[in-house]
């Protein structure tokens, strides 16, 4: 009974929909064509001759059999890259390769909408049993300071002197620890100055942080954040808690916003003082709040982006740093993963990627579970559209990050020296093999790079690279950009550059000329 075809009744239902590829035999007879290529299963069991008509589909229409076919295609090349790779390059210390089922298990197409993810076994920190491409702890090759190491470099600079980048930042004067109040809340009256903040002051700073700084970095749930935290903050006058330093650390970035935005009365002072008053107050409440738990991740990735927004480099790194090192401990511990967990993850994993890419401050070894952590779940079909966009755009950036990842590794890889008595690793970089890949490994990682590019979707797309690019300087107000054009411009960087002004594809394309 199992092998014949159940009849369905016709009353009242639609009628099946036509396959989009059918063969012509298939299509004569108006049967059903499993669009198998190059012979279909119907015509292969009959012997007839099965011929397909060639038609360009539009994106939304392409059958199952092309996407999936597409997706075995691309586990392919990553696997004969992976292979190809570790033939090249054998190493003690090097990350075997996961098997199958624990790739499979860790598959974003295996991520069901229930917003929980499984997590399967997490591998130990330092077992190497994780994809090293996608870790990538060593230092980039590709950072300005050391392009002056590449063999084509007439320049000869020792190590210390590279490190010049590193030297200027440390140096800096550190920021002021004033906790004096915006001059709009400056008062001659006792008592903390917060509670003196209006309700709609309080919206002007919150609405300011979503608006410029939450659709790049997803820190914060901004449904939550207003229906819980914030109203837990008011309510308690910002008693210390982490509701209160996680509203005060926006507020400090939503002055910087309010102040370039038009409104004066949000400086106290100088330049670098803006939103300096919020922040000194969440920073010295969550000196006695912090724990090893997910709230104080988040805390230490807003301080991070505060930091960031000051140009403080080595602060902005301290405070990613320790957001990672407490990441990679509670990760372990958890047996499923919620959503907002898996976004502060990868969130930590970018943040610190972007530092390390142009500065040589010590890795905190988050990037060895990213090949073991589940991706953001995709946005459904009645997800808000403009929270869509923000997660496409956060999808966009940790596979740019991946890819940026495998093109350093396969172009530039390190040697590690290993003990002679034992064959272990002594933790002994040898500089970086310049070219380390074959010219078809480099065409194939450009090809992946311009295959991302095309696959974004509506409202983040931009054309490819091209030499008229150059002459062409956009005229738009840097500080009134729409929010749709500075994620464009977030992902245009990625693609353009790797860090300030160094093409990806520049990388690429170097690599192919100099082999």
């Amino acid at each position: 009974m199992s092998n014949q075809p159940s009849r369905t009744p016709t009353t009242n239902n639609p009628s099946r929909r036509q396959a989009l590829n059918a063969c012509e035999a298939c299509r004569k007879r108006k049967t059903k064509c499993d669009e198998k290529k190059p012979t279909c299963a119907r015509c292969t069991r009959l012997g007839l001759e099965c011929m397909y008509i060639e038609t360009v589909a539009a994106k939304k229409n392409l059958s199952i059999e092309e996407l999936t076919g597409t997706l075995k295609r691309m586990d392919e090349k990553l696997d004969v890259l992976t292979a190809f790779a570790q033939h090249q390059a054998p190493t003690t210390g090097m990350a075997s390769t996961p098997g199958d089922s624990h790739f499979a298990a860790f598959s974003p197409l295996n991520l069901g909408s229930t917003g929980v993810a499984k997590n399967a076994s997490t591998p130990f920190l330092d077992t190497g049993r994780v994809l090293e491409e996608l870790s990538l702890s060593q230092r980039h090759s590709t950072a300005p300071q050391h392009l002056l190491t590449w063999p084509c470099s007439t320049l000869q600079m020792s190590e210390p002197d590279l490190q010049y980048p590193m030297e200027l930042e440390i140096n800096r004067p550190s920021l002021s620890r004033s906790t004096a109040p915006p001059s709009c809340l400056t008062s001659p009256s006792e008592g903390s100055w917060l509670s003196r903040l209006s309700l709609s002051q309080v919206s002007l700073l919150t609405q300011s942080y979503f608006r410029h700084f939450h659709p790049s970095c997803l820190i914060l749930n901004e449904s939550l954040f207003y229906s819980q935290i914030l109203s837990n903050a008011v309510q308690t006058n910002f008693a210390p808690n982490y509701s209160s330093c996680t509203v005060l650390l926006v507020c400090s970035l939503g002055s910087i916003v309010a102040r370039y935005s038009g409104h004066e009365a949000w400086s106290s002072g100088s330049e670098q003082d803006i939103g300096l008053g919020f922040f000194n107050l969440a920073n010295d409440m969550f000196r006695d709040l912090e724990r090893c738990n997910w709230e104080s991740v988040q805390c230490l990735l807003l301080m991070g982006l505060f930091y960031s927004a000051k140009l403080r480099v080595y602060d902005a790194w301290q405070a990613n740093h320790k957001a990672c090192c407490t990441v990679s401990i509670l990760v372990p511990l958890q047996r499923t993963s919620e959503t907002q967990h898996c976004q502060l993850f990868w969130i930590s994993y970018l943040q610190e990627s972007q530092i390390l890419a142009e500065f040589d401050f010590p890795a905190s070894g988050l990037g060895k579970l990213a090949s073991s952590m589940p991706l953001p779940v995709v946005p459904g079909a009645g997800a808000d559209p403009s929270h869509a966009q923000y997660q496409f755009f956060f999808l966009a950036l940790i596979s740019m990050r991946k890819l940026l990842n495998r093109i350093l590794f396969h172009l530039y890889s390190r040697d590690r020296t290993e003990d002679p008595a034992n064959g272990e690793p002594m933790h002994a970089e040898k500089p970086a093999a310049f070219l380390a890949a074959s010219p078809s490994v480099m065409f194939e990682l450009d090809r992946q790079l311009e295959e991302w590019r095309s696959c974004l979707p509506q409202g983040l797309e931009f054309p490819a690279y091209s030499e008229a690019q150059l002459a062409e300087v956009p005229e738009f107000d840097q500080t009134h950009r729409s929010t749709d054009q500075r994620l464009r411009g977030h992902l245009m960087a990625r693609y353009f550059s790797l860090c300030d002004g160094y093409r990806v594809c520049e990388i690429i394309y170097l690599a192919i000329i100099y082999h």
